[in-house]
């Protein structure tokens, strides 16, 4: 299946209409290679006027279509699973550098210790800050 076919799924099996600017969102979101501010999707979808992506992010995040991550005071915007791996990210507090992570590990430990407190984890989102190697080395000099 497609990645246009699942998100038609989940919009129609949530009782939400396809509409052109839902398509439109979402394949802006497609083309994004990193989260992105709300304005900033609204600027990539210009077929679309900005209070209906704002809008349809909104109903977004509502269905599981899309996360929210935040960074500093900001949040962004990216696809969720099924679309996307499951990742977190990390962040230079130096330059701003980011990246995405994938580890078992994490998540095996975050289910334990969801767990040790007596809940089964459905979501979460884990968000690492630190310095990156090049910021270290620069603060060595």
């Amino acid at each position: 299946m497609s990645e246009v076919e699942k998100f038609k799924t989940i919009l129609t099996e949530k009782g939400a209409s396809i509409t052109k600017p839902r398509l439109a969102v979402f394949q802006t979101l497609q083309e994004l290679d990193q989260p992105a501010k709300t304005g900033e999707i609204a600027k990539r979808t210009p077929s679309i006027d900005r209070t209906s992506v704002y809008r349809t992010l909104e109903l977004f995040a509502q269905l599981g279509i899309t996360t929210t991550i935040i960074r500093g005071w900001t949040p962004l915007t990216e696809l969720a699973e099924p679309f996307k791996a499951h990742h977190h990210h990390i962040m230079c507090e130096t330059c701003g550098a980011h990246e995405s992570i994938e580890s078992e590990t994490l998540e095996d430990i975050l289910q334990v210790v969801a767990g040790r407190h007596g809940y089964t984890l459905k979501q979460h989102t884990v968000e690492l800050t630190g310095q990156c190697a090049a910021c270290q080395t620069k603060g060595k000099k």
